[in-house]
């Protein structure tokens, strides 16, 4: 309630405060306003010739501000407003102004009762917006599809749809202005009859509660001479890989693993953009790839029907990398000194015995790596196989011992035909046997492994056993894989 003036009296109200921006960013400089009017019958002006108003923050005074002569009337309310003099932190905060705060009005012609006002205000932080586009379809053959566009604004916290937002949209450079419906959506068709892409954006300018956003995406119309295409896009969020920088190999097939239509690489002439390839094919029949990316098998594709004038599309998620090291040491856990240690994928000379971390894609499909250590004297050891998971930092002792295995010359000839086929594996395996539990073969001390999840032979060690038969690698790389079999229990040994 007003106190009533007197005549002769002004009184001085103080109405509502706020701050503003009523709705600041974190660290934001805001101010604080109110609004005052005069209850009474004379000017402030005849009675004091300074008022004056102070404004706080919880409880600690930011500014004090003279406000001047206030008429008589409500209809001269006048608004006051400090200097920026906070910076806004997210919370609850009282916020505080107190007029004629240095007393020049005596209280006799203004009574304090209205000249203070407090608030409290739970300041929040400016939340974010998203947009999601979802084109059907993004990629067509020239002339055949009128793709639909329908473009969300969201919360990025909760994901809920965010309605009545204008946007500025782009579409092959034409601008206009839309508002979202009551879902948080716009959409509209395009018939697209040029060859190329069709770029679409979005602007979001943001409002008291949103701070701006704006995305793209992108429409690809492919040559109309090409009746039906497979498209291939890597999925990679951290942005590691591409078809530019990276070594990819694909490996199409027809139906069955025994008809392979096509083996390519991915080159300007084929790329849509960095990470999205495509490659014509007859129609009317079922298709699958391997992707090989630096010498690596890393994804297989579904088999997919490819119908006449129709674009499939296959996502390629490639994993997150493994950090692998090297630790090189002798049977007395000595480093070892100027050593490298290399694959098809990298190179590194140790340090104190340690490689430097390398970045590896995880091994898949039970295709374990293996690694060659150079010794000084330019001798080749060949690691033991080892698997790296996703995510994974793993460090891989590698020991160079001194030579305790004996493999007689002729075991090479039985190598040879095994790698080749001449004898089959059960055969190879049990004589492998045989020559272990007899003394004939002397390997170095390898744990037995108790079973196993398979029988079936890695396709690696078959091969490192071909390439010992022809002298393309040492003894000690071809008992790695027979260790290996031993290990994982394929080969029982007594």
């Amino acid at each position: 309630m007003h106190a009533n003036a007197l005549p002769g009296n002004a009184e001085l109200v103080l109405e509502d405060i706020q701050i503003e921006p009523p709705y600041p960013k974190k660290g934001e400089l805001v101010k604080i306003t109110g609004d005052v009017y005069n209850a009474g019958l004379v000017d402030t002006d005849s009675l004091a010739s300074i008022i004056t108003a102070a404004f706080f923050v919880d409880e600690k005074l930011f500014h004090i501000n003279e406000i001047g002569n206030i008429k008589p009337g409500i209809k001269n309310k006048i608004k006051i407003s400090s200097d920026l003099i906070w910076n806004a932190e997210p919370g609850s905060h009282k916020i505080k102004i107190i007029l004629d705060y240095h007393d020049t009005l005596n209280d006799k012609y203004d009574s304090p009762t209205d000249n203070i006002k407090e608030k409290t205000l739970f300041i929040e932080l400016l939340k974010s917006a998203k947009f999601l586009f979802d084109i059907s379809p993004q990629y067509f053959i020239q002339g055949t599809r009128t793709p639909k566009v329908t473009i969300s604004l969201l919360d990025s916290d909760s994901n809920e749809t965010l309605s009545n937002k204008k946007i500025i949209l782009n579409f092959n450079d034409s601008i206009s202005t839309l508002t979202t419906n009551k879902e948080g959506i716009i959409s509209f068709s395009s018939s697209i009859n040029s060859l190329g892409t069709s770029t679409i954006g979005a602007y979001f300018g943001g409002d008291l509660q949103y701070s701006s956003a704006n995305a793209s995406s992108t429409i690809y119309s492919l040559p109309k001479e090409i009746t039906s295409i497979m498209i291939m896009q890597i999925l990679d969020m951290k942005n590691q890989y591409d078809f530019e920088e990276n070594i990819f190999d694909i490996v199409i097939f027809q139906d069955s693993y025994d008809n392979l239509i096509k083996k390519i690489q991915p080159t300007s002439a084929n790329l849509l953009d960095s990470k999205t390839f495509w490659v014509s094919l007859p129609p009317e029949h079922d298709y699958f790839a391997e992707i090989y990316m630096n010498g690596r098998l890393f994804f297989v594709t579904d088999k997919e029907l490819l119908k006449e004038n129709t674009v499939v599309k296959k996502e390629l998620k490639i994993p997150e990398t493994a950090k692998i090291k090297f630790r090189i040491i002798d049977e007395e856990n000595q480093p070892f000194i100027g050593v490298l240690v290399q694959n098809w994928i990298y190179s590194s000379p140790t340090t104190n015995g340690f490689t430097d971390w390398m970045d590896v894609l995880p091994t898949t499909f039970g295709d374990p790596y293996v690694a060659d250590v150079i010794l000084s004297d330019q001798r080749i050891i060949k690691s033991a196989p080892f698997l790296v998971f996703s995510g994974e930092h793993k460090i891989i002792d590698i020991v160079i011992a001194e030579t305790h295995y004996m493999i007689p010359s002729w075991i090479k000839n039985n190598a040879g035909w095994w790698a080749d086929g001449s004898i089959d594996d059960s055969s190879f395996l049990h004589g492998i046997q045989y020559l272990i539990n007899e003394g004939i073969l002397i390997i170095p001390p390898t744990a037995q492994g108790s079973n196993s999840n398979s029988d079936e032979i890695p396709e690696w060690i078959k091969n490192n056993a071909g390439w010992w038969a022809d002298g393309s690698i040492d003894d000690s790389s071809f008992l790695h894989g027979i260790q290996y079999l031993i290990e994982q229990g394929i080969m029982k040994i007594l």
